[in-house]
């Protein structure tokens, strides 16, 4: 059923009825390395089969939804042919937490959203820790990508898929995580998804971003100031 959506979406690009393109290809782990989460911004449903035609197809994506959504059973077929994992909404869905680290393990490349839900106008919402969570468990790497353009639906209008660089989080010695490390990481997350959007939909993390590239320039100013120093002081 992914392939044949696959195939017809591609078919869609192929012909320009459907402007979806992406840049950063370069920068997914090696498939062979094992599993891996992306991290990305949440607009619209067409998210999700964007970026399913956007990746290549050896990163066949799993993801979670809502579990009300398996109740109907043609549906709950549907979801479970997309490898849809369902989690309960508002609760800690450990029983889910643990199949998608399994399957992180054993591989798999799953697609989480941060912001939770869909922010339906492309402005960057508070993110959450879950992502952070699943890939320190399963010691995987952690890839940040955005999406732009499916705030207008299904339409002929350009889609961009940006994905960023990965990197890795390492798990605390005993195994636990103080609250304010997770919002430490969850910011630096969602900093680095903000960085690949237009300034206007980078919402509460614009400001934050800002801070971050000033801390930046200003520790490079010190290490040119202190490097011309070096050089007139040395005989």
């Amino acid at each position: 059923m992914y392939g044949c959506l696959y195939v017809f979406l591609g078919a869609l690009r192929w012909l320009r009825i459907l402007r979806w393109e992406v840049e950063g290809l370069d920068n997914l782990p090696p498939r062979q390395q094992g599993g891996i989460v992306l991290a990305m911004n949440h607009i619209s449903w067409v998210d999700i089969p964007a970026i399913g035609e956007l990746l290549p197809f050896a990163y066949r994506l799993s993801w979670f939804a809502k579990s009300e959504l398996f109740a109907n059973p043609i549906a709950a077929w549907w979801f479970r042919q997309m490898q849809v994992i369902p989690v309960k909404r508002g609760k800690r869905d450990l029983q889910a937490m643990d199949a998608v680290v399994d399957a992180l393990k054993d591989g798999a490349v799953v697609l989480i959203f941060p912001e939770g839900t869909r922010s339906r106008s492309g402005v960057l919402q508070e993110g959450r820790g879950g992502a952070i969570r699943l890939a320190i468990q399963a010691g995987v790497p952690l890839v940040p990508l955005t999406i732009n353009g499916t705030q207008h639906g299904l339409s002929h209008k350009p889609v961009l898929l940006r994905i960023g660089e990965p990197f890795t989080v390492a798990p605390t010695a005993n195994g636990k995580m103080p609250p304010e490390q997770m919002e430490q990481l969850t910011n630096d997350l969602m900093r680095r998804i903000a960085a690949m959007l237009p300034p206007e939909q980078r919402g509460q993390y614009g400001p934050l971003l800002e801070e971050t590239e000033v801390r930046s320039q200003k520790a490079e100013d010190r290490s040119e100031e202190s490097e011309v120093t070096r050089q007139k002081i040395s005989p």
